[in-house]
């Protein structure tokens, strides 16, 4: 039987990668992946066609769609290069999902659904307190943001013949050493330059952040949701929260990661880490050297004005996910155990010091 042919716009990101690994091991799809920048020869999916694509460029997305012909899923993780701490630009972000699915959409008449990967900036989640859990039917936000506007392109095309599904992560997290927000990386880089200097694992965030309701979403569990959402009939033109399913407090989190790097938890010591961690670099090289790690470079291993971005805001970040569970999809993570599995593989693979369990 044919495989359906399924696009992953974007396939050079954290979401791209785990959504391109997950199709290709459903066996269901022939999966093509584009990027700006295509992911390095060794970070690259078996059985993934790449191809490099800007999506800025319409004529661009018209070629690449012509070569592509027999599209039957659209799954679009991609975005303009985001800056974090300024708005994320509508336009640009709009204009480039436009283009490619005006492309795909006039080339590939045999598309069946469309997958759009947002978050829970829909709710207003970075502007102050939201209603949480937050729920997939709560009004839009008064800030507008390029969710909207994708959300409004695919639901004003009443003629099309494919349905749509969207995503709603928050705070996707990973092993990858590829992406620069990345938040288990930051932790353990923090980690290691406290336990290199003889500090405690202070919380680097503000007091209201260390005791306020937060959320994440392994990455893995994502791509499985997606592959779902878009070949499940009942999932047409609907979205999803999509998390780990549970809740947690730094607070709690945050003596239990302690031990796990074999330090002692310290106070709050509210810091700005987009000020302070940089000229930590000459202590990543000197922990590098000690330890016989892989040479990372030490601007690759945290941005630190994420760290700021997510330890910084004072109110609670929840997602309900019971509508997902209702529509079918019952996977879960342990966001504990996630973050311990992702300190204790980048050990295995040399990139951060062994931990000491402290009794």
């Amino acid at each position: 039987m044919a495989q359906d042919v399924a696009v992953v716009a974007g396939a050079s990101g954290v979401v791209g990668s785990r959504l391109s690994q997950a199709l290709v091991a459903s066996g269901k799809f022939r999966v093509v992946g584009c990027a700006r920048r295509l992911p390095a020869t060794d970070n690259r999916i078996a059985g993934v066609d790449y191809a490099t694509l800007d999506l800025s460029n319409p004529d661009q997305c018209r070629q690449f769609a012509s070569q592509a012909s027999g599209v039957t899923h659209l799954f679009y993780t991609a975005r303009a290069q985001f800056v974090t701490g300024q708005d994320e630009s509508t336009d640009i972000n709009t204009a480039m999902f436009r283009n490619l699915l005006d492309a795909v959409e006039a080339a590939s008449p045999a598309l069946r659904h469309v997958h759009m990967v947002h978050g829970t900036k829909y709710y207003g989640s970075t502007d102050g307190p939201f209603p949480t859990p937050a729920k997939e039917d709560e009004p839009r936000h008064a800030r507008q943001n390029f969710y909207y506007a994708q959300e409004d392109i695919v639901m004003a095309r009443t003629a099309r013949q494919w349905s749509w599904s969207a995503s709603r992560p928050h705070c996707i997290c990973d092993s990858s050493l590829a992406t620069p927000r990345s938040l288990p990386l930051l932790i353990a880089t923090y980690a290691a330059i406290c336990r290199h200097l003889g500090e405690p694992l202070s919380f680097p965030g503000t007091p209201g952040n260390y005791h306020s309701v937060y959320e994440c979403t392994d990455a893995s569990l994502l791509a499985r949701a997606i592959v779902w959402m878009a070949t499940e009939p009942r999932c047409a033109d609907q979205a999803f929260n999509v998390t780990n399913g549970d809740f947690f407090r730094w607070e709690n989190f945050w003596p239990v990661f302690a031990r796990h790097f074999g330090l002692a938890p310290g106070p709050i010591r509210t810091i700005s880490m987009t000020d302070e961690m940089p000229a930590r670099a000459p202590v990543w090289r000197d922990i590098v050297a000690k330890n016989g790690l892989v040479d990372t470079p030490y601007e690759s291993m945290a941005l630190w004005r994420y760290g700021d971005f997510i330890f910084g805001p004072e109110w609670d970040k929840m997602s309900s996910t019971t509508k997902l569970r209702r529509f079918g999809f019952h996977e879960v993570a342990d966001s504990l155990q996630m973050f311990l599995g992702f300190f204790d593989d980048f050990r295995r693979r040399g990139v951060i010091p062994a931990p000491r369990i402290m009794e």
